[in-house]
């Protein structure tokens, strides 16, 4: 994926278009590091569920054994395994609810490189207007409602900007905007690239609401929360 990009960078380009490329480009960077990051946590997941599915095995052939002596059964013993396996079962069925929320961010890396590549192919004059992102929003961070702003622009699908939040975090954001969808990149200027921001903007373009994940403060999944932004011109 995006090696015919590479290679239609090196021909002739009008500057806007370089221009548009590059940026685009920086986007795509992103996404495979996120695409990488998901895959492997993705392995980490397959490896622990592997090991909750032998565990789960092994309960289930040691309640059936026990239940079977000829001998009357050890009734604590019967109930301890019992329980040891209901344990062990919603561990797997938890487990297996992470694993898919990873699948389906998996696709989504995956379907943006593909919209990503379509466009650069794509460039072949200097992008007309800005599209409805760009402009000033209030951000709210959930659970914690930590505040902050941020200041967008939009072309075409690529959107990039500037935020500042409560606490003194700044730094840049780069994503997409495709069928009201936005997806966020937050690269902090003191964690780097720290948490991604999905939501989707209302029809008449004043709001957006989502959920957030970020990276720097979870060893296995991540944190997670919501996530909302108001178009400064409406917030009064």
């Amino acid at each position: 994926m995006l090696i015919g990009v590479f290679a239609f960078l090196g021909g002739p380009l009008h500057a806007e278009n370089r221009a548009a490329a590059d940026a685009l480009l920086a986007v795509a960077e992103i996404e495979r590091f996120l695409l990488d990051e998901s895959r492997f946590r993705y392995e980490a997941l397959a490896a622990r569920r592997a090991a909750i599915d032998g565990n789960v095995e092994l309960l289930h052939e040691s309640l059936d054994a026990a239940v079977r002596e000829e001998e009357v059964p050890d009734p604590q013993r019967l109930i301890q395994l019992a329980g040891q396996l209901e344990s062990a079962e919603a561990d797997r069925v938890a487990l297996l609810a992470v694993e898919r929320m990873l699948v389906d961010r998996i696709g989504q890396h995956l379907q943006r490189l593909e919209l990503i590549e379509r466009q650069i192919d794509g460039l072949e004059a200097p992008e007309e207007n800005e599209g409805t992102l760009t402009g000033a929003w209030d951000l709210v961070l959930m659970p914690a409602r930590q505040r902050g702003t941020a200041l967008l622009r939009q072309t075409g699908a690529l959107v990039n900007g500037t935020y500042r939040l409560e606490g003194g975090w700044s730094g840049s954001l780069q994503g997409t905007l495709v069928n009201r969808k936005v997806f966020l990149v937050r690269i902090d200027s003191k964690l780097g690239k720290s948490m991604e921001l999905e939501g989707y903007l209302s029809d008449d373009g004043k709001r957006i609401r989502g959920t957030w994940l970020d990276y720097e403060l979870a060893g296995g999944v991540g944190a997670t929360g919501q996530w909302t932004a108001l178009r400064q011109s409406d917030s009064d």
